[in-house]
C-alpha cells in the first residue's frame, strides 16, 4: 500500500473549476421572510428536503420568480448543488424551474464539457436540490405562466475556448462540421432550450458558415426565439467552433 493511498482525497478538490469558484463566492445564501416578500407583493414559496432549503420570491400574476436564496447544512457539493439551482430559476417561471435536470445543474458548472463537475457519489446531493425545487414548484401551480412572455437565457456565453476557431476547422468536410455543430447543440444549448419545452433543429451547412436550424415545440411560437434564445446559440457556436459561424432560422 502506497503512502499516497492512506491520504484521504480532499473532497473540495475533486469538484469542477467552476463550481469550486462559485462555493467561495456564494451570492443565493440566506433566506426571506414574509415580511419582505409582502413589501415586494411577491409570493414567498420554500422547499425542503433534508438539510437544504430553497426561498423563492414569485411574482403572483406570471409565475417569475424574482428572487432566490438558499440554506444547507451538509457537504460542500450539496451547497454548490443549492448555490447553482438558485442562479439556474432566477428570472425563470416555476414551470421551467421544474425541467431543470441533474444534468443541467452538473453541465451549468462543468470546465470541459465531457468532464462532470460533481463526483459521482456527490449524485445524491443534486437529486436532494430537485426534490427540493419540486415542492417549492407544487406552492405555486395556482399561479397562471406564460413562457412566450420571457426574453431571457440561462445560457452560459464563454467566449474564451477557441477564439480562432477549432483546429482544421476549414479542411473538415461538411459531415464532420455537421456532426461537431451538432454536437455542441445537443450538450450546450439543447438542455437550456428544454426548460421552455422547446427544442432546435440542425438543418443544414451553408456556404460552409450559415448554420440554418428550426425550432421545435414552445419556441415556434416565442419571441425570443428570433432574440436572446437565437443571439445565445450564434455566440456559443462561434467561441466553441469557429468566429465565422452564424445562424439562421427556418420557418
Amino acid at each position: 500500500m502506497s503512502l499516497k493511498s492512506l491520504i484521504p482525497i480532499n473532497p473540495f478538490s475533486r469538484l469542477s473549476k467552476k463550481l469550486r469558484e462559485k462555493i467561495d463566492r456564494l451570492q443565493y445564501g440566506g433566506f426571506f421572510t414574509l415580511l419582505e416578500a409582502q413589501e415586494q407583493s411577491l409570493r414567498l414559496v420554500s422547499g425542503r428536503e433534508g438539510d437544504v432549503c430553497l426561498y423563492w420570491l414569485v411574482r403572483e400574476r406570471d409565475g417569475i420568480i424574482c428572487d432566490a436564496k438558499f440554506q444547507a447544512f451538509g457537504p460542500i457539493a450539496l451547497i454548490g448543488a443549492a448555490e447553482i439551482s438558485c442562479e439556474l430559476v432566477m428570472r425563470k417561471n416555476y414551470d421551467q424551474a421544474s425541467r431543470i435536470s441533474a444534468d443541467l445543474l452538473d453541465r451549468h458548472v462543468r470546465d470541459k464539457k465531457e468532464d462532470p463537475a460533481f463526483p459521482v457519489e456527490a449524485h445524491g446531493y443534486l437529486n436532494q436540490i430537485l426534490s427540493a425545487i419540486d415542492k417549492a414548484v407544487y406552492q405555486c401551480i395556482d399561479i397562471p405562466y406564460a413562457a412566450t412572455d420571457y426574453d431571457t437565457t440561462p445560457i452560459s456565453l464563454d467566449m474564451g475556448e477557441n477564439p480562432d476557431g477549432l483546429p482544421g476547422w476549414e479542411d473538415f468536410s461538411l459531415e464532420t462540421k455537421m456532426k461537431i455543430i451538432e454536437e455542441v447543440i445537443d450538450k450546450e444549448i439543447r438542455p437550456y432550450i428544454e426548460l421552455d419545452a422547446g427544442g432546435v433543429k440542425v438543418l443544414e451547412l451553408r456556404d460552409k458558415k450559415e448554420v440554418i436550424i428550426s425550432y421545435e415545440g414552445s419556441c415556434t411560437t416565442c419571441h425570443s426565439s428570433t432574440g436572446s434564445t437565437l443571439s445565445a446559440i450564434q455566440q456559443i457556436l462561434k467561441a466553441r467552433i469557429h468566429p465565422s459561424l452564424f445562424v439562421t432560422p427556418k420557418f
